[in-house]
């Protein structure tokens, strides 16, 4: 049975509106998507992290379009898409992307990463802008993401504390299984958290 929403639905968070993405969003998501990323390693990162992600963010936009109109179409027909995006939008602005996903990531299979029994589901993305931070938005997105406490794992840059402590909130603990994020994020290391069903 799917327990997630329906890919046209529409929530409310306060102000925010949270809806999937749609290809008409890609280069809105690209650029507010590398600018959270940006402001969230500022400390973690040397600048040109920042440089390179926000130089790279429309060429992405043509990939990100497809991949949106894709996964909706694939949803819609009651098939497993590749990933479930939302993005929160303040207005007019995307102020918060959220991704995740029943499958592993593709370095994940390229490295032979063992997969964590029970685990279904994974969070790849959950970024939201420093205005939108401590409304409880980033709540609203996990559950929307992994709902009813889905049985999940993520992925964590090293130093990032502050999404530590918000995972375990929910459950998550870490495996203490570590790689290396490789040279695009200057080889820092990366840690995964998992729940399990309780």
């Amino acid at each position: 049975m799917n327990v997630f929403d329906s890919p046209d639905a529409v929530h409310h968070h306060g102000t925010y509106v949270i809806r999937r993405a749609q290809p008409t969003d890609a280069l809105a998501y690209c650029r507010a998507d590398a600018r959270f990323v940006a402001d969230t390693y500022a400390a973690t990162m040397p600048p040109e992290f920042a440089v390179d992600r926000l130089a790279e963010a429309d060429g992405l936009a043509p990939a990100r379009a497809a991949a949106f109109a894709a996964d909706l179409a694939a949803e819609r027909r009651g098939e497993e898409p590749t990933d479930r995006t939302w993005v929160a939008l303040d207005g007019d602005t995307i102020v918060a992307t959220c991704v995740s996903r029943a499958t592993p990531q593709d370095w994940e299979a390229i490295n032979e990463v063992v997969p964590i029994p029970g685990a279904t589901h994974q969070l790849n993305h959950l970024y939201l802008a420093s205005s939108a931070q401590g409304t409880g938005l980033a709540d609203r997105l996990l559950e929307l993401a992994l709902p009813g406490g889905l049985p999940a794992y993520l992925w964590i840059v090293g130093g990032n504390e502050r999404a530590w402590r918000f995972y375990e909130r929910y459950g998550f603990v870490g495996d203490g299984i570590t790689y290396s994020c490789g040279p695009i994020w200057f080889h820092r290391p990366l840690l995964r958290m998992y729940r399990l069903a309780s």
